[in-house]
This record gives structure tokens, sequence and C-alpha cells, in this order.
């Protein structure tokens, strides 16, 4: 066996399809290095670390190749036309038991009919009959912020309360019913439970790509996959099933996202397992990534008076009253709009690269053979000196400035192609709403000066982001209805 090992790993660094992309030797070898960086939580930053050792494109094992260049994204994620297409990879598989969500679909038919099902939730008349919701939360989130902040004179966890916000609000719109977060001022456990649940995930589409998803995985898993993280994995699904079962029974008179699929569930021939595993999606995509880009921007707000003078100017000289500030309104402020995307290009909601299969096509200019695992990286992207100047600072203008030479592009917070974030108009309703009313309202000061949110930061596919304690005063002779009445 060693000697299969030994022969098979000199065949992968030296007679492999990919030999002469560059990286290290030792993730050419076997896929050990990448299971380490991958479960490590602090795998965004060490492929950004190699893109700066070995340049634009690298080798993370036998199989995979990571970029960080603007054009890789078009190649890899876009349609060309002309170009052959690149398949979603077996990353998206984990221990085979679970039905197919609009994420994990790796077929292009499939993926379509689950998609039809889904976008008329997300689709702009959907979003205007929405947006009503949205602001009670928000609302319901500046009031809390005086209630536990303001009035007691205490600072306030606000990855928690954002968490809160986003959590209800996707609840209430995909089941009609909110999970009571921002009343209660505490995190419910499902939603409490997702950076374990996808780690859990990490775990199983890792050990996929060792020895698949057959009678083998089902009889390792257990081992494999550290126990409290699998406890808290099948807590999230049995919650998952359970709400929609309920949601399923329910007579409602009000739409949520839920109504149009549950109508055609059976005309379209969806199970119950697919609205189980496409509930889940809808609430971990719907909540836990604007929450961290909320979390990552106040950060960085508060680091950067400048910025947060700025944008905190904007906002109180463009709203005469609190009532005034919604969807629409918000999008007619250019440096808001600046803000929300740097924020989203230096703490992308993703941070790893989305796998795909090389159908034997070129990515930059360089041939990948078919069947090569490819990904752009998107913190590597957002953070390279060769895509933006001064990648690690927080500089909106550079959105503004028509002359800036940053390759903009290779900020694709929402990705693109047909696998574009159906979601990506309610997050940026959500985005530009709180942080108006919220700026608009108070002022805000981070209370923690050893804090750096870049190298406290981990991230195993999704983001588990430090304490962000932060201390809200309200501004003086305005008025704000959810506070005032």
């Amino acid at each position: 066996i060693a000697v299969a090992v030994v022969a098979t790993g000199i065949r992968n660094v030296y007679f492999h399809p990919i030999s002469k992309i560059p990286g290290p030797k030792l993730a050419a070898f076997n896929r050990i290095y990448f299971s380490y960086i991958w479960l490590s939580g602090r795998y965004p930053q060490i492929v950004k670390d190699l893109h700066d050792k070995y340049g634009p494109v690298v080798r993370l094992s036998p199989n995979q190749v990571s970029f960080n260049t603007a054009t890789s994204w078009k190649d890899i994620y876009g349609h060309v036309k002309g170009r052959k297409q690149f398949l979603k990879s077996d990353q998206y598989d984990d221990d085979g038991t679970r039905a197919r969500s609009i994420v994990t679909s790796r077929d292009p038919a499939e993926h379509g009919k689950i998609r039809k099902l889904l976008s008329n939730a997300f689709s702009a008349k959907a979003l205007t009959e929405q947006e009503d919701i949205v602001h009670n939360y928000v609302d319901l989130l500046i009031k809390q912020l005086h209630e536990y902040g303001v009035k007691k004179d205490e600072t306030l966890e606000m990855n928690m309360w954002y968490h809160a916000c986003t959590f209800d609000i996707i609840g209430d719109l995909a089941f009609g019913d909110s999970f009571g977060s921002l009343e209660t001022g505490k995190q419910h456990f499902w939603v409490s439970n997702i950076p374990d649940f996808v780690s859990a995930g990490a775990y199983l589409a890792m050990l996929n790509k060792w020895i698949g998803n057959g009678q083998l995985m089902q009889l390792i898993k257990h081992r494999v996959v550290p126990k409290s993280l699998y406890e808290k994995r099948k807590k999230h699904l049995s919650y998952s099933e359970d709400k929609i079962i309920s949601r399923m029974n329910a007579t409602k008179t009000r739409k949520d996202f839920m109504s149009k699929i549950l109508s055609e569930k059976e005309a379209q021939g969806v199970t119950v397992p697919t609205l189980i595993s496409n509930s889940s999606t809808l609430v971990i995509a719907g909540s836990e990534t604007t929450a961290s880009f909320l979390s990552g921007t106040t950060y960085s707000l508060c680091r950067n008076p400048r910025v947060y003078k700025l944008l905190a100017g904007e906002i109180r000289s463009s709203f005469s009253d609190y009532s005034h500030i919604n969807g629409h309104s918000t999008e007619s402020l250019p440096y808001l709009k600046a803000v929300i995307e740097e924020g989203l290009r230096t703490y992308p909601p993703t941070p790893f690269g989305m796998g795909r299969f090389s159908p034997g096509e070129t990515v930059d200019g360089i041939y990948i053979a078919e069947g090569i695992e490819v990904f752009t990286s998107s913190w590597s992207a957002t953070h390279s000196e060769d895509n933006f100047h001064r990648p690690y600072e927080f500089i909106p203008e550079r959105w503004l400035d028509k002359g800036c030479t940053d390759k903009k592009e290779a900020s694709q917070p929402f990705l693109l192609g047909t696998r574009v974030c159906l979601g990506r108009n309610l997050a940026m309703l959500e985005m530009r709403v709180i942080l108006a009313k919220m700026l608009w309202a108070y002022d805000m000061t981070l209370q923690d000066d050893a804090l750096d949110w870049v190298r406290d930061s981990t991230a195993v596919m999704l983001w588990r982001k430090p304490d962000l304690p932060v201390k809200f005063t309200r501004r003086e002779g305005v008025a704000v209805p959810p506070l005032d009445g």
C-alpha cells in the first residue's frame, strides 16, 4: 500500500495533466494538504497566502486549481457563446442522504427546475410586496437597539442582533412566521446551529472526495465528523423537516415563499425531502450571509471615522424624516451603494472557491484538462493587489471614481451566470435599509480596540465571526417612530 501511495503521489506531482501549475509539492502529492487547510478555519487566508507566493493560478490538490483573477470568474461561472460549460463539482456532495437544493444541485436540468420553482418568490414584484415585512423587522431592530443598548447604557454584541434581524425576516418571508429572535433578544437555536451544520457539511464534502458517498461513507462518517457537529447537523435537519411539514399543514391567507412552491409541488414533481433541503438553504443563504456583511461592514465603518462620517452625512442629509427611508429612496444614495460594494469586497459572504469541473477548456488563457476541479477563490481575488490597490483598506471611493484602475469585476459576491444568487435583490434591500435606518437614528462606536476582524475571523465554508461589541447613542433632535410611537 505504501509503495502505491508513493507511486501515485510521484505521478501526481510530476506526470499529471496539471503538474506544471505552480503550488506546494505536498498539495500535489495527495489530498491530505487540501483536507487540512479546508477544515483548518483559516482556509481563505491560507489560499490567499499561496496566491501571494505562487501567483494567480495555484494547484491546491492533485485535482484542484485555484484562480484569483477577474477573468477567471467569467470563464468558470459565466456562459459565453462557443465555450463549453463548467459544471458543479463534487464539492457540493455530502453523505448522499439529503435531497438536492438549489445550491447543491449539480445537474443543470434539475437546477433549472428548482430555480424556476423558487424564482417567483424573488421577483421584482414579490420584492415590492415583501418590503413592508422587511421594514417591520428593521424597525423592531432599531427599537431593540434602544431598549437593550441605549436605555441601559450597555454594549451590544451586534453579531447576535444582525442574525436575529435577518433570520426573523427570512423566517417570515419563507414560512409566514417569525422566529421571535428580535422580540426576545435571544438567538433562535436554528440560527445558532448554522455554523456547526455547515461545518459538518464541510467534513462530509471532504470525506466524499476521498471515498465517495456510498456504503463506506455511511459506515464511517460518524467517526470522521466531530460528534458535536454531527448532532447539530441532525438537529438542524430535523427542525427543517418539522418546519416544512408544519407549513404544509397550515392554512394561510398571506403569501410567503412557500405558497407558490407548495401550490405547484405535485405538478412539478417536487418531493418533501427537496422542500426540506431548499428550506434549509433559504434560511442559511437568506440570513447568515447578509448578517456577515452587516457585521463586517459595521466593524469597517467604526474603524474608519472618515468613511463613517461621509456615510452618516449622506443618509442624514438625504432624509428629513425616518419614514422616508425605504428600498427605492436608498437606491439613489451613491456613497451608501459604494460602502455596500466595499463591504462585500472586504468581507465576501462566501470566502471559499465554488468548485466546477473543467470540460476541457481554458481559464484566463490556461488550458485546464477535462475533469480538473477549478474555482475562483473569492477572498484571494478581492484581496489581491493585482486586482485592488490597498486591498485590505476600506475605501468605498474606489467604486465611485471612474478613473480608478481597480479590477472591480474581481469582486463577485453574488456569483454570475445561471447560478447567480436568486436572493440578490432582497439582500441588497436589507443591506441598504438596515444601514440607512440605523445610521439615521444612532451613532455607534466599537468597544474593542484590540479587535482585528480579518485576524480574528475564521471560516469553514461560512464565516465564524469574532464578537462585535458596539455602543449606540441616539441622535438628538430627531423623531424615530419605532422609539417615539
